[in-house]
């Protein structure tokens, strides 16, 4: 897979203060369409839409947040990752744009912001999309991962070592796709070790409440995308999201997973489509 050629300076990078933190966004052109933000999940960054965004970019004004304490966007002070702190971030991003009628597209953790936010905001969303992600409070398992996460090193002594750990982690990710995201999910270091490009802390205080409530008060059309080999949302988790929502669509994917967006693009790319062309 390769990104369709762009002139040179497409995304640009931009940069806009939001509640007293600069935020780093990827400005994909096409002013005047109508504005499709894309939020990215935890510990990623608005890079990872980036195959996406290539695809959408004709159609809308795609923007990529790089959200508080990832990627290119500065880290907040005193641990200010809680479930709320990247809400309002959202809601400020969009308030500093002076945007309205958004497509808002969220992924993972960011598909749970952006269901508060749409909840808290029903005149500023016109669509939403929430991709491989469900309402429920924490599990077990999601403990025992950031356990896990927290054990390990933020660096890698190669290029080669990274992309290793991302194939075991994205077994069904395009090799190129990988190689892409991990140049933009780490940076260089002397001697060509890598090392991950977002604060430590997110991790230590990542907050994952129950919104069902927030779910539940959504007024605008919305579209659940799963990944059928996904183990974070459930066949059963996404009927029942289905069901809450009036007029709500499900679109459940073959062959994809978690990265439903990576792993079988063209088909979540038709599923967004469809969406939104009703």
């Amino acid at each position: 897979m390769v990104l369709k050629m762009l002139p040179e300076d497409v995304p640009k990078d931009k940069y806009v203060e939001v509640n007293g933190l600069r935020l780093h966004y990827l400005d994909w052109g096409n002013r005047g369409a109508q504005p499709m933000i894309l939020i990215h999940g935890l510990q990623q960054c608005a890079h990872s839409w980036d195959f996406f965004a290539t695809r959408m970019q004709p159609s809308f004004h795609v923007l990529a947040l790089d959200q508080r304490g990832h990627g290119d966007s500065a880290w907040a002070q005193g641990k200010a990752y809680k479930f709320d702190d990247y809400v309002a971030e959202i809601s400020g991003f969009i308030k500093s744009l002076r945007l309205s009628k958004v497509v808002l597209v969220g992924h993972s953790a960011g598909g749970r912001y952006s269901m508060a936010y749409a909840a808290q905001h029903p005149r500023k969303v016109d669509r939403l999309i929430i991709v491989d992600i469900d309402p429920d409070s924490s599990k077990q398992e999601a403990s025992h991962r950031f356990d896990r996460q927290l054990s390990r090193s933020d660096k890698w002594e190669s290029l080669d070592d990274l992309l290793g750990r991302l194939r075991r982690r994205y077994p069904n990710v395009p090799g190129d796709v990988l190689h892409h995201h991990a140049l933009h999910l780490t940076q260089e270091l002397p001697g060509g070790r890598r090392k991950w490009k977002r604060d430590r802390a997110i991790l230590e205080v990542y907050e994952r409440p129950d919104i069902w409530g927030e779910f539940s008060r959504i007024r605008c059309p919305t579209l659940i995308v799963r990944g059928r080999n996904s183990r974070i949302l459930t066949h059963e988790t996404a009927v029942k999201m289905k069901e809450t929502l009036q007029g709500c669509r499900l679109a459940e994917l073959e062959d994809g997973g978690h990265w439903v967006y990576d792993e079988v693009p063209g088909s979540f790319e038709a599923a967004v489509r469809w969406f939104l062309a009703d």
